[in-house]
This record gives C-alpha cells, sequence and structure tokens, in this order.
C-alpha cells in the first residue's frame, strides 16, 4: 500500500513562505481555460504519421479540450474511480498528453512509462502498480509491446489495455482501440455539465514520475499538482518567458521528468504550439524548424547535441529559434557556444523526479557566463542549500554537496527509499526531509548555484580533488571532441587518475598530450589533466540523456585489467 508518512500540511506552509505559487486548478482546468481563449490557435502537432505536411496530426486547443472530454466520459462510463492508477507507454503523440489531463480531471494517478523499458521492467512495473487502465502502442522499433501487456493481463485479468494504432494496425487480442474512447456517443448519455460533478485537488497524487534508468523496475516517485506543477513548471515558463505565440519543438518522449516538464506542462501553462517529432533525426528536426518556425527547442543535451554539431546545421539559417531549453545532463560548452553564436540562448534546469527542477540560470539581467556555466538561482517554494560534511550550510566560494527541498509525497509503496531518500543520518538528523542528491556544488557571490559534479565522479588523485565536470567543460571545445566525459581510472601510487573518454566530431583522435597543451594553454592545473584518451563510439546514457559514469569505469577497469 501507498503511504502519507512524509507529506505533511505543514509542507504547503512552508512551501508558500518560501514564495511558491500555489493556485486550485488541475491540468484539466488549464486545458479549458486555453480552449476558451485561444480556442482555434494549433496547440499539438505530432509525427506520429510522418512529418510530411499532408500526415501530420494537428490539433487546436478547441479540438484538444474536446477530445480530452470524451476520453474523460467514455473512462466514467467504463467504471472510472478516484483513486485509479493509469498507465501509458506511449512515444511522443498528443495521447500521451491527453492522459495526463484527463486523469487530472478525474483525480487518477498516471504513470507515463519510457519505451525505453524492456518487457522486464514494464510487466514489473505493471503488476506493482495494478492498474485500472493501460494505453500503449502494440510494437516500437521491432519489439512485441502487446505481448508484455498479455503477459501482465494474465496475472491481473482486470487490467483493461487500450492500443494507440498506426495506419492498418488492428487491436491485438484482448485489446481495445483507443479511438472507442474517442466515441462521440458517449454525449448521448453525458453532458459536459456532469464533468463539474467532479471535484479536482491539486493536493492529491497525479503523476507518478519513475527515477531510475532502463535496467530493474523503477522507483516511481509519487507528485501532486501543486508540488510538480504549480511550484516547478510554472516557475521554469515564467523565468524562461515562455508564450502563447511561441512554437516548441519536442524531440524526445513525453515519459519521465523532462517529457512531462517540457512536452506537457509548460506549453499547457503558456498556451503556446508544440510539435511532438515522434522518432528523432537531426534533419527533420532542422527541417521541421524551419518550416514551421519554431521559436524554442526542448529536451535533453544528448539529442540537442546531435542536432548542433551535425553538418546540416550551420547550413541552416533557422531565423525564428530564440532558446534551446533542457534539462537532465548538462550540455558541453561548446554546443553552448555554436548556439550563442546564432543569436540562440540554452538554459537548463537542474533538480531530480523525487522534489522536481529546483533552479534555472534564466533571469532579468543574466551574465553570459551564468548562462553558459550555472545551475541557477533556486525557484520559489524551494530551499538549496550546499553543505559540508558536518551539515553546516556553506557559504559562497565553498564546494559542498547539495541538498534540495521542496512539498514532497516519497516513492510509490517503497518505504526503504523514503528513507534513504528523505530522511536525514548522514548529517544526524538536521536536514530531515532534504533529499540528498550526491551531487557536488558551489554558489558564487552572486547567488548562482555552479554543479561540480558528482560525489560518486569526483576524481581523488593523491589526495587532490579533480572535479569531471570542470575538465569536460573545457574539453568540449576541442576540435576534434564531439562528446567528452572524464571518469576515475584506478592507480596503485596516487589512487586515482584521470582518464578522458571521446566520441571524435572529426580528423583523428585526439591524443593525451594534444588534451593536456589543450588544457595547460587555458592555465588548467597539471594535476587536472586526463593521463589517459580512450575513443568510443558513443557515450553510454540513460533516457534523461546523462552519461552512465559508473558503465564507463566499469568499462574502463575492465580495460585496464586486460
Amino acid at each position: 500500500m501507498q503511504s502519507e508518512r512524509l507529506y505533511r500540511f505543514d509542507q504547503i506552509v512552508r512551501s508558500r513562505r518560501l514564495g511558491g505559487r500555489h493556485a486550485e486548478w488541475v491540468q484539466w482546468d488549464l486545458l479549458q481555460m486555453n480552449a476558451a481563449r485561444h480556442g482555434g490557435r494549433a496547440a499539438f502537432v505530432d509525427t506520429w504519421r510522418g512529418t510530411a505536411s499532408a500526415v501530420r496530426r494537428v490539433r487546436c486547443w478547441r479540438e484538444a479540450a474536446d477530445e480530452v472530454d470524451t476520453i474523460i466520459a467514455n473512462l466514467l462510463r467504463r467504471g472510472a474511480q478516484p483513486g485509479d492508477v493509469l498507465v501509458s507507454q506511449l512515444p511522443a503523440i498528443f495521447e500521451s498528453a491527453y492522459l495526463d489531463f484527463a486523469t487530472s480531471k478525474l483525480s487518477q494517478q498516471h504513470l507515463a512509462m519510457s519505451l525505453d523499458l524492456g518487457r522486464t521492467e514494464t510487466v514489473g512495473v505493471l503488476r506493482k502498480l495494478a492498474p485500472a487502465v493501460a494505453v500503449a502502442v502494440p510494437t516500437w522499433h521491432g519489439r512485441d509491446v502487446a505481448a508484455w501487456y498479455d503477459e501482465a493481463r494474465s496475472a491481473d485479468p482486470d487490467l483493461v489495455v487500450y492500443m494507440v494504432l498506426g495506419p492498418g494496425e488492428r487491436p491485438p487480442a484482448g485489446t481495445h482501440d483507443f479511438a472507442e474512447l474517442l466515441d462521440r456517443s458517449v454525449w448521448d448519455e453525458y453532458q459536459r455539465a456532469d464533468l463539474a460533478y467532479l471535484r479536482t485537488d491539486p493536493l492529491r497524487v497525479h503523476e507518478l514520475l519513475p527515477t531510475s534508468g532502463t535496467t530493474g523496475v523503477p522507483k516511481l516517485s509519487r507528485r501532486t499538482t501543486l508540488d510538480w506543477f504549480q511550484v516547478h513548471s510554472v516557475c521554469i515558463a515564467e523565468r524562461a518567458g515562455h508564450t502563447v505565440y511561441d512554437t516548441r519543438l519536442v524531440m524526445g518522449p513525453l515519459a519521465g521528468g523532462s517529457g512531462r516538464l517540457w512536452g506537457v506542462h509548460v506549453p499547457l501553462y503558456t498556451a503556446g504550439t508544440s510539435v511532438y517529432l515522434t522518432e528523432f533525426d537531426e534533419r527533420d528536426a532542422l527541417a521541421l524548424t524551419e518550416e514551421l518556425g519554431a521559436t524554442l527547442w526542448t529536451w535533453n543535451p544528448a539529442l540537442i547535441t546531435r542536432i548542433v554539431t551535425s553538418p546540416e546545421f550551420a547550413e541552416r539559417s533557422l531565423p525564428t529559434l530564440r532558446q534551446v531549453s533542457y534539462s537532465g545532463a548538462p550540455l558541453p560548452g561548446e554546443v553552448s557556444e555554436r548556439l550563442r553564436a546564432r543569436g540562440v540562448i540554452p538554459f537548463n534546469v537542474y533538480g531530480t523526479s523525487e522534489v522536481g527542477g529546483c533552479m534555472s540560470p534564466i533571469l532579468p539581467g543574466v551574465r553570459a557566463e551564468h548562462l553558459a556555466e550555472a545551475a541557477g538561482v533556486p525557484f520559489e517554494g524551494f530551499d538549496v542549500p550546499v553543505v559540508d560534511a558536518s551539515g553546516e550550510r556553506l557559504g559562497p566560494g565553498q564546494v559542498g554537496e547539495i541538498l534540495i527541498w521542496n512539498v514532497h509525497h516519497g516513492y510509490w509503496d517503497s518505504p526503504d527509499d523514503d528513507r534513504a531518500t528523505f530522511h536525514d543520518e548522514e548529517y544526524g538528523g538536521r536536514w530531515e526531509g532534504y533529499q540528498h542528491t550526491g551531487d557536488l556544488g558551489m554558489y558564487d557571490e552572486y547567488g548562482y548555484l555552479r554543479i561540480m559534479g558528482r560525489k560518486k565522479d569526483m576524481i581523488l588523485r593523491g589526495g587532490q580533488n579533480i572535479f569531471p565536470k570542470e575538465i569536460e567543460d573545457l574539453l568540449s571545445q576541442h576540435p576534434s571532441v564531439r562528446e567528452v566525459a572524464v571518469v576515475a581510472m584506478p592507480d596503485p601510487v596516487l589512487g586515482e587518475r584521470a582518464c578522458a573518454v571521446v566520441v571524435v566530431a572529426a580528423g583523428p583522435a585526439p591524443t593525451v598530450a594534444d588534451f593536456q597543451k589543450f588544457l595547460a594553454d587555458r592555465g588548467v592545473a597539471k594535476f587536472k589533466w586526463p593521463e589517459r584518451v580512450e575513443v568510443l563510439g558513443a557515450l553510454p546514457q540513460g533516457p534523461g540523456g546523462k552519461v552512465l559514469k559508473g558503465e564507463l569505469r566499469e568499462w574502463l577497469a575492465r580495460r585496464l585489467a586486460e
């Protein structure tokens, strides 16, 4: 069973005192407001059936609100109850956003699950949650997704599964066509006014966010409209200055924290147009940006890097593009520089799935160096201290662990994970209720936080600390580098030394001597220089675009042992 052990109403009071934005609405209310104010304006465009204009699907705000209401009515006719769990496992298509809006009105809990998960993880999540309804696609990149849901139904025959079908597809045995939820005959039985009886509560858990990688059954963080949307996404939208006149190109799946933030929450709040690139391709992203006049790119640094470092990027004028928003990992310095050279502002959001994105550098009058190098200034409603080993809050210029506080509800049915994440044993209980991020950071004299790297990724060379991100940001500017990760390699004398693992951009692979001269020319202390270089075709990454440095360290250790 779920537990409310972590949540107390006092958290709401504290969030308000910290300046958090609190309102009575849930997602469905914003959808209705957008339909009333901007009814005929394009809300969603997706490339589910292809990128050509003739096959792209488009919905205006009025159409989207009507279809969401029809989904709600059909779910009610089929027995939907408050508190039910609905799981979706969809690519970047607007049905994924629709389900978020519908479940908010029904007071249900929605998990948007990544299609990067495999059979074991998917079936494990379904058995863990025992959802009333699931919505998926029959196949994805050659994998039989429908078979996973058939396996889950063998243990839970009450699970009702709907399939979003592509051209020529039929619902597999035992499943329903998602089109049934858009059956307008439901309005012969229901009236629009009936939806007013569904009383919603922004303090009720609505979204479930997976917080681990693509292996194993993910932990599921429990989020409400207040702590996940109002205190979190609204701050991001307002600081970034997104408006109804923006067209954002969303270049990744709508699952997980980044997907919900950039692909669902922010566009719903600002009422602009969202273009969902269902299958990522650099050329398609650039072509759609020019054709549709996209003003914003949103997604993770890995995909943005692929576009900006592609030969086609220099060939496109992209006159409307003004901003690139990303989260999940740092953007390489060279990529940021290329964007700024085109008059495009890149900015990040730093945070976690458990407590949300807690800060961004976007502020009026922000300095260029802060946009390029800083995680930002905390959002209203958050407390983000940096503490030393004894738990003392540190001042500017001092490096320590980053802690984050926001209204929190913990994980789905996982008291051990709740305890490990939110109960403070390391610092003697001084920071009870804060999430220990494991990240190292430092506030500068202007109040901007700079991320120094992961505690576990820090390299200890002969008693001297090397923060990999500092070196990665510099090496990413080397002309031979497309991507780079600096990781520790074991050393019998010094304990650890730095190794640079590189994806080459062009020409010959850089050598140790190349990198050492490059860093020496920039005044970097000698002990921080990489002492080995390895070349890979790609860096291992999680679904959010973060480089999996643990895998790199293990691979490097094996390679050295050989």
